[in-house]
């Protein structure tokens, strides 16, 4: 995909999702917890994190007293996986925010882990299979250990590596990871593990050994790309979620060449089957903004893939410290 390309639809989709912000905001009112997480990404990755940091502040309100989140933000029973992706975004801001009142609530977020984490490493919700629960908090330790504070590092530690095993201990055979009851075709788990759980471990110095498990994964993944360059019969959110994990796999194992074109007949299936605002769940269906968030964060992820630094894309799911670029800004590539 030419980068200039991918510039301008982050450009033309970033306005159109703060066009809906009625229909993400915690300020505007109640919400799907998932689509707001997805919204706080976006905000990341775009850089503007200082501008809506009453989005943040809004999050942290909601956390329950457990340390967790519900589902949608009127709920009062905590949710693992949202709950991880909230944390995430907050430790995330909170580089830039330094914000008391945001670490306290991270630090609310670890303790709810610590104690909801099963005694063989893996973590439960009820919509969700165990291994991709899992991969959630495992993924949220990992930007602990990256970025959180000694304190939290040593709280974090132990449990981050049964997490991880328990994951790597699920890996099939054939690379892929797999459950009969959510998404059986694997394509999803196996996009949300290798890119949520694993690819850190390249990064941190306390990180276990995945390489090989990462080289499976990325061969997996490729095996089932469609000819067309979609995954999971043309389903948008598994095929953006493959492509993600394809874009730091390939950087970690520095096999970018490998899989360049694997990922750019990705990125063009994707760009190509757009609405005219944002994204569908399926080719031909109505805009979902949280699809259409995930089709902006692709494409922020790509533009960091396609930047030199070998770590910039890392920066993107917060495995490293660093001031991350932002190429929209002056295209250099």
């Amino acid at each position: 995909m030419d980068l200039d390309k991918a510039v301008r639809l982050i450009e033309s989709e970033w306005k159109f999702l703060l066009s809906e912000r009625k229909n993400w905001s915690l300020t505007a009112g109640d919400q799907d917890m998932e689509l707001v997480a997805h919204a706080l990404r976006v905000i990341l990755h775009m850089g503007k994190v200082s501008e809506f940091s009453e989005e943040y502040d809004a999050t942290v309100a909601k956390q329950l007293p457990d340390g967790g989140w519900g589902r949608e933000s009127s709920e009062k029973e905590s949710a693992a996986w949202v709950s991880a992706f909230m944390a995430l975004m907050l430790i995330r801001a909170n580089v830039t925010l330094q914000s008391p009142r945001l670490e306290a609530s991270v630090w609310k977020a670890i303790r709810y882990f610590l104690k909801s984490q099963h005694a063989d490493g893996h973590w439960v919700d009820s919509e969700w299979s165990d291994l991709d629960t899992t991969s959630h908090p495992v993924s949220f330790f990992n930007v602990v250990l990256a970025l959180g504070t000694e304190e939290m590092k040593q709280a974090v530690r132990e449990p981050w590596k049964k997490g991880l095993q328990f994951i790597l201990d699920g890996q099939s055979s054939d690379g892929g990871w797999y459950d009969k009851k959510f998404h059986p075709s694997g394509v999803e788990t196996t996009a949300h593990l290798g890119q949520d759980s694993l690819a850190a471990s390249f990064l941190l110095p306390e990180g276990l050994d995945v390489k090989a498990a990462c080289e499976r994964c990325s061969a997996w993944l490729v095996q089932n790309q469609a000819a067309e360059g979609s995954w999971d019969s043309r389903n948008m959110d598994h095929s953006m979620d493959s492509t993600r994990s394809l874009l730091l796999l390939s950087r970690m194992l520095g096999q970018e060449e490998k899989f360049r074109s694997v990922i750019e007949k990705g990125m063009e299936w994707i760009a190509a089957n757009k609405n005219e605002n944002g994204w569908p769940d399926f080719p031909g269906m109505e805009t979902d903004l949280e699809r259409t968030c995930d089709g902006l964060d692709v494409l922020l992820k790509y533009e960091a893939w396609r930047e030199k630094d070998a770590k910039e894309i890392a920066r993107r799911w917060g495995y490293t410290a660093g001031e991350t670029k932002f190429l929209r800004e002056g295209v250099g590539v």
